[in-house]
Protein backbone atom coordinates (compact mmCIF):
# COMPACT_ATOMS: atom_id res chain seq x y z
CA UNK A 1 0.00 0.00 0.00
CA UNK A 2 1.34 3.88 -0.56
CA UNK A 3 1.84 6.11 1.93
CA UNK A 4 -1.44 7.72 0.78
CA UNK A 5 -3.80 5.09 1.11
CA UNK A 6 -2.29 4.11 4.85
CA UNK A 7 -2.67 7.60 5.50
CA UNK A 8 -6.69 7.64 4.61
CA UNK A 9 -7.41 4.53 5.43
CA UNK A 10 -6.17 4.77 8.93
CA UNK A 11 -7.65 8.11 9.20
CA UNK A 12 -11.23 6.51 8.15
CA UNK A 13 -11.43 3.62 10.86
CA UNK A 14 -10.27 6.56 13.10
CA UNK A 15 -12.85 8.33 12.64
CA UNK A 16 -15.68 5.02 12.75
CA UNK A 17 -13.72 3.96 15.84
CA UNK A 18 -13.69 7.56 18.08
CA UNK A 19 -17.22 8.53 17.28
CA UNK A 20 -19.07 9.26 20.28
CA UNK A 21 -22.13 6.72 21.17
CA UNK A 22 -24.45 6.66 23.52
CA UNK A 23 -23.49 7.43 27.09
CA UNK A 24 -23.48 5.11 29.74
CA UNK A 25 -23.18 4.30 33.33
CA UNK A 26 -20.05 3.79 33.35
CA UNK A 27 -17.62 6.70 31.58
CA UNK A 28 -14.46 6.34 29.83
CA UNK A 29 -12.10 8.88 28.89
CA UNK A 30 -11.98 7.20 25.84
CA UNK A 31 -15.62 7.99 23.52
CA UNK A 32 -17.30 4.88 22.02
CA UNK A 33 -15.72 2.09 24.56
CA UNK A 34 -17.79 2.51 27.65
CA UNK A 35 -19.61 -0.36 27.40
CA UNK A 36 -17.33 -3.76 27.46
CA UNK A 37 -17.45 -5.47 24.29
CA UNK A 38 -17.40 -9.11 25.87
CA UNK A 39 -19.59 -8.27 29.45
CA UNK A 40 -20.76 -12.58 29.36
CA UNK A 41 -17.52 -13.66 28.89
CA UNK A 42 -16.46 -16.87 30.87
CA UNK A 43 -13.86 -18.82 30.91
CA UNK A 44 -13.03 -22.23 28.67
CA UNK A 45 -14.39 -25.68 30.09
CA UNK A 46 -10.49 -26.39 30.16
CA UNK A 47 -9.78 -23.60 32.49
CA UNK A 48 -7.72 -20.43 31.72
CA UNK A 49 -3.80 -21.52 31.57
CA UNK A 50 -4.33 -21.52 27.45
CA UNK A 51 -4.63 -17.63 27.25
CA UNK A 52 -1.61 -16.98 29.39
CA UNK A 53 1.46 -16.10 28.40
CA UNK A 54 3.64 -16.82 31.06
CA UNK A 55 6.51 -14.07 31.66
CA UNK A 56 9.77 -13.44 32.49
CA UNK A 57 11.33 -10.34 31.65
CA UNK A 58 13.66 -9.03 34.21
CA UNK A 59 16.67 -7.91 33.37
CA UNK A 60 18.34 -9.91 36.29
CA UNK A 61 16.23 -13.14 35.31
CA UNK A 62 19.00 -16.17 35.78
CA UNK A 63 19.44 -19.52 33.34
CA UNK A 64 17.93 -21.17 36.42
CA UNK A 65 14.69 -18.38 36.82
CA UNK A 66 14.43 -19.45 32.86
CA UNK A 67 14.51 -23.37 33.39
CA UNK A 68 11.93 -22.86 36.51
CA UNK A 69 9.37 -20.39 34.33
CA UNK A 70 9.71 -23.33 31.61
CA UNK A 71 8.73 -25.93 33.82
CA UNK A 72 5.73 -24.03 35.28
CA UNK A 73 4.71 -23.31 31.86
CA UNK A 74 5.05 -26.88 31.15
CA UNK A 75 3.60 -28.21 33.98
CA UNK A 76 0.07 -25.36 33.60
CA UNK A 77 -0.01 -25.97 29.98
CA UNK A 78 -0.07 -22.57 29.17
CA UNK A 79 -0.03 -20.79 26.12
CA UNK A 80 3.48 -19.87 25.92
CA UNK A 81 6.77 -18.69 27.98
CA UNK A 82 7.80 -15.56 27.22
CA UNK A 83 11.49 -14.65 27.90
CA UNK A 84 14.19 -12.40 26.69
CA UNK A 85 15.77 -13.40 23.29
CA UNK A 86 19.10 -14.44 24.88
CA UNK A 87 16.94 -16.94 26.80
CA UNK A 88 15.31 -18.31 24.55
CA UNK A 89 17.34 -21.57 23.71
CA UNK A 90 17.00 -22.58 27.04
CA UNK A 91 13.37 -22.26 26.61
CA UNK A 92 13.17 -24.34 23.52
CA UNK A 93 14.82 -26.74 25.34
CA UNK A 94 13.63 -27.10 28.15
CA UNK A 95 9.80 -26.41 26.45
CA UNK A 96 10.21 -29.12 22.95
CA UNK A 97 7.37 -31.61 22.58
CA UNK A 98 5.61 -29.71 25.28
CA UNK A 99 3.12 -27.60 22.66
CA UNK A 100 4.01 -24.46 24.87
CA UNK A 101 5.21 -21.49 22.55
CA UNK A 102 8.58 -19.84 23.09
CA UNK A 103 7.75 -16.61 23.06
CA UNK A 104 10.68 -13.51 22.89
CA UNK A 105 10.68 -9.60 22.56
CA UNK A 106 12.23 -7.89 19.64
CA UNK A 107 13.22 -3.93 20.25
CA UNK A 108 12.15 -4.05 23.83
CA UNK A 109 11.30 -2.77 25.66
CA UNK A 110 11.24 0.92 23.88
CA UNK A 111 11.21 0.04 20.23
CA UNK A 112 13.51 2.63 19.29
CA UNK A 113 16.06 0.56 17.51
CA UNK A 114 16.55 0.82 13.89
CA UNK A 115 14.76 -1.64 11.80
CA UNK A 116 17.95 -3.59 10.39
CA UNK A 117 18.28 -4.25 13.89
CA UNK A 118 15.35 -5.50 15.08
CA UNK A 119 15.00 -7.66 11.79
CA UNK A 120 18.57 -9.47 12.83
CA UNK A 121 17.41 -9.33 16.55
CA UNK A 122 14.08 -11.30 15.13
CA UNK A 123 15.70 -13.93 12.57
CA UNK A 124 18.70 -14.58 15.45
CA UNK A 125 15.34 -15.50 17.88
CA UNK A 126 13.32 -17.34 15.21
CA UNK A 127 16.55 -19.81 14.01
CA UNK A 128 17.18 -20.01 18.27
CA UNK A 129 13.42 -21.15 18.58
CA UNK A 130 11.38 -18.62 19.21
CA UNK A 131 7.46 -19.18 18.01
CA UNK A 132 5.97 -15.87 18.61
CA UNK A 133 7.88 -12.49 18.23
CA UNK A 134 5.89 -9.72 20.87
CA UNK A 135 7.92 -6.30 18.72
CA UNK A 136 7.93 -2.88 20.20
CA UNK A 137 6.54 -0.59 17.46
CA UNK A 138 8.00 2.75 17.05
CA UNK A 139 6.41 4.49 19.12
CA UNK A 140 8.01 7.51 18.45
CA UNK A 141 6.92 7.33 14.41
CA UNK A 142 3.71 5.77 16.15
CA UNK A 143 3.02 9.24 17.41
CA UNK A 144 4.30 11.84 14.39
CA UNK A 145 1.93 10.00 12.19
CA UNK A 146 4.46 8.33 9.87
CA UNK A 147 2.44 5.38 9.24
CA UNK A 148 3.70 4.01 6.32
CA UNK A 149 7.40 3.56 8.42
CA UNK A 150 5.25 1.66 10.69
CA UNK A 151 3.42 -0.43 8.47
CA UNK A 152 6.69 -1.17 6.51
CA UNK A 153 8.45 -2.46 9.85
CA UNK A 154 5.88 -4.60 11.18
CA UNK A 155 5.53 -6.03 7.48
CA UNK A 156 9.07 -6.87 7.10
CA UNK A 157 9.15 -8.31 10.45
CA UNK A 158 5.81 -10.04 10.04
CA UNK A 159 6.89 -11.76 6.67
CA UNK A 160 10.14 -12.86 8.23
CA UNK A 161 8.11 -14.54 10.96
CA UNK A 162 5.58 -15.92 8.78
CA UNK A 163 8.18 -17.78 6.82
CA UNK A 164 9.28 -19.67 9.60
CA UNK A 165 6.04 -20.80 10.74
CA UNK A 166 5.80 -17.66 13.56
CA UNK A 167 3.63 -15.25 15.01
CA UNK A 168 3.83 -11.65 15.66
CA UNK A 169 2.53 -9.55 18.59
CA UNK A 170 3.05 -6.15 18.18
CA UNK A 171 3.47 -3.93 21.59
CA UNK A 172 1.87 -0.40 20.94
CA UNK A 173 2.43 0.91 24.36
CA UNK A 174 -1.16 2.26 24.65
CA UNK A 175 -0.07 4.72 27.42
CA UNK A 176 2.42 6.52 26.31
CA UNK A 177 -0.15 7.00 22.65
CA UNK A 178 -3.67 9.49 21.99
CA UNK A 179 -6.58 7.70 21.07
CA UNK A 180 -5.80 8.68 17.50
CA UNK A 181 -2.34 7.07 17.40
CA UNK A 182 -3.82 4.09 19.57
CA UNK A 183 -6.57 3.33 16.96
CA UNK A 184 -3.57 4.02 13.69
CA UNK A 185 -1.71 1.60 15.83
CA UNK A 186 -4.08 -0.95 15.39
CA UNK A 187 -4.89 -0.51 12.29
CA UNK A 188 -1.23 -0.54 10.19
CA UNK A 189 -0.40 -4.07 12.62
CA UNK A 190 -3.51 -5.31 10.80
CA UNK A 191 -2.52 -4.20 6.76
CA UNK A 192 1.18 -5.18 7.98
CA UNK A 193 0.27 -8.75 8.43
CA UNK A 194 0.66 -9.18 12.50
CA UNK A 195 -1.37 -12.03 13.95
CA UNK A 196 -2.22 -9.60 17.86
CA UNK A 197 -1.59 -6.27 19.19
CA UNK A 198 -0.77 -5.93 22.42
CA UNK A 199 -0.79 -3.51 25.25
CA UNK A 200 2.18 -2.35 27.10
CA UNK A 201 5.63 -3.86 27.60
CA UNK A 202 5.12 -3.97 31.50
CA UNK A 203 8.38 -1.23 31.38
CA UNK A 204 5.97 1.66 30.43
CA UNK A 205 4.20 4.51 32.83
CA UNK A 206 0.99 2.14 33.32
CA UNK A 207 0.35 -1.09 32.27
CA UNK A 208 -2.71 -2.84 30.52
CA UNK A 209 -6.08 -0.69 30.70
CA UNK A 210 -9.52 -2.69 30.10
CA UNK A 211 -10.47 0.52 27.89
CA UNK A 212 -7.49 0.62 25.79
CA UNK A 213 -8.54 -3.39 25.52
CA UNK A 214 -12.04 -2.84 24.05
CA UNK A 215 -10.84 0.12 21.69
CA UNK A 216 -8.36 -2.60 20.63
CA UNK A 217 -11.26 -4.72 19.95
CA UNK A 218 -13.22 -2.08 18.40
CA UNK A 219 -11.03 -1.89 15.44
CA UNK A 220 -9.54 -5.25 15.24
CA UNK A 221 -11.78 -7.67 16.79
CA UNK A 222 -12.08 -11.21 15.45
CA UNK A 223 -9.93 -10.20 12.95
CA UNK A 224 -6.22 -10.15 15.32
CA UNK A 225 -5.55 -11.54 18.47
CA UNK A 226 -5.31 -8.97 21.13
CA UNK A 227 -2.55 -9.41 23.95
CA UNK A 228 -3.05 -7.44 27.64
CA UNK A 229 -0.10 -7.23 29.60
CA UNK A 230 1.34 -4.99 32.15
CA UNK A 231 0.19 -5.10 35.28
CA UNK A 232 -2.31 -8.00 35.18
CA UNK A 233 -1.69 -9.90 38.46
CA UNK A 234 -5.04 -11.50 39.68
CA UNK A 235 -7.72 -13.04 38.23
CA UNK A 236 -10.35 -10.45 38.86
CA UNK A 237 -7.97 -7.83 36.83
CA UNK A 238 -7.42 -11.43 34.30
CA UNK A 239 -10.83 -11.07 33.60
CA UNK A 240 -11.55 -7.65 33.28
CA UNK A 241 -9.54 -7.46 30.29
CA UNK A 242 -11.00 -10.67 28.72
CA UNK A 243 -14.30 -8.92 29.28
CA UNK A 244 -13.12 -6.08 27.22
CA UNK A 245 -12.08 -8.26 24.45
CA UNK A 246 -8.70 -9.61 25.07
CA UNK A 247 -7.94 -13.25 23.50
CA UNK A 248 -4.29 -13.55 25.66
CA UNK A 249 -2.55 -12.47 28.50
CA UNK A 250 0.98 -11.73 29.34
CA UNK A 251 1.78 -11.85 33.00
CA UNK A 252 4.40 -12.53 35.42
CA UNK A 253 2.00 -13.11 37.80
CA UNK A 254 0.49 -16.31 35.92
CA UNK A 255 0.86 -19.03 38.79
CA UNK A 256 -1.00 -16.26 41.83
CA UNK A 257 -3.60 -16.01 38.65
CA UNK A 258 -4.26 -19.38 37.93
CA UNK A 259 -4.56 -20.01 41.72
CA UNK A 260 -7.19 -17.38 42.04
CA UNK A 261 -9.18 -18.53 39.16
CA UNK A 262 -8.95 -22.20 41.15
CA UNK A 263 -11.16 -21.04 43.96
CA UNK A 264 -13.03 -18.63 42.19
CA UNK A 265 -16.96 -19.54 41.45
CA UNK A 266 -15.91 -19.57 37.98
CA UNK A 267 -13.60 -22.43 38.06
CA UNK A 268 -16.82 -24.15 39.74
Amino acid sequence: MTRHEIQELAREIARQALQPTAPSAAPSSIPGVEQLPCPDWSPPPGGIAGLIDHTLLKPDASERDVARLCDEARRHEVAAACVHPNKVAIAERELRGSGVAVCTVIGFPHGANVTPVKLIESEQALKLGATELDMVVNIGALKEGRLDFVHNEIRSIADLAHQAGAQVKVILEMALLDDKAKVNGCVVAKLAGADFVKTSTGFGPSGADPADVALMHRVVGGEMGIKAAGGIRTYSRFRDMMRAGATRIGAGACLAILEEFRTSSDAR
